[in-house]
């Protein structure tokens, strides 16, 4: 893991590394229907096992580390139901917001189209990404529009349009931001449409085997 961030420009240190797999390993994801009941809660990564430096000195082949996927990761690699998208391109981003950005219009604008933009609000994009929120409010558009503008500079938009939403005495309230594709993204939605057509084609075709 340490080797891939390295080569893709986001190397990152043993202890940060090891503190961040174990921040994952205390994390729960909780999925609720809309009254409230749940439907899954588990860790993001359920079961992890670090051999310490100690044992890796004494016995370095024999030091292993391990790591266990959320069971919904595990379901979609097993079933292929995932969704590509640019796994380069998605590194070389600057900004960590950029590369949100880019996952979320990846896996949901799967009707990209020069005819059908994308809209969604400042407001979602703060609580979705979790990014961390200023009381003032230029300085969260300016650093959600900055992430656009790289996404210009990637091809995955041509243009992007602000609408600033005001409430009583012209106060700010929120912005929506309409997000018009570029043709090379555009290009990329189109194929991974085609596969996940593909998949389940193939899916619909396999017998289950006798219980």
């Amino acid at each position: 893991m340490k080797k891939e961030l390295r080569e893709r420009g986001h190397d990152i240190n043993s202890v940060d590394l090891v503190e961040s797999l174990k921040i994952c390993n205390l994390t729960n994801v909780s999925i609720q229907t809309a009254d409230g009941k749940v439907l899954i809660q588990s860790p993001i990564f359920p079961t992890l096992l670090i051999a310490s430096r100690v044992d890796w000195l004494a016995e370095p082949k024999q030091a292993k580390c391990y790591v266990q996927f959320n069971p919904l990761v595990t379901a979609c690699i097993n079933r292929i139901t995932y969704r590509q998208f640019d796994y380069i391109l998605y590194m070389t981003y600057k900004h960590r917001l950029s590369r949100w950005l880019y996952k979320r219009l990846a896996h949901n604008y799967v009707q990209a189209g020069v005819l059908t933009p994308y809209t969604i609000k400042l407001s979602t994009i703060l609580r979705d990404s979790g990014t961390h929120q200023s009381e003032r409010g230029k300085d969260n558009r300016k650093r959600v529009e900055e992430a656009l503008e790289e996404l210009q500079e990637k091809r995955i938009l041509i243009r992007y349009e602000t609408e600033i939403l005001r409430g009583k005495r012209a106060k700010v309230l929120d912005a929506k931001y309409v997000l018009y594709p570029d043709m090379d993204f555009i290009t990329e939605v189109k194929k991974s449409n085609s596969r996940a057509l593909k998949l389940d084609e193939i899916q619909s075709k396999w017998v289950p085997l006798p219980e």
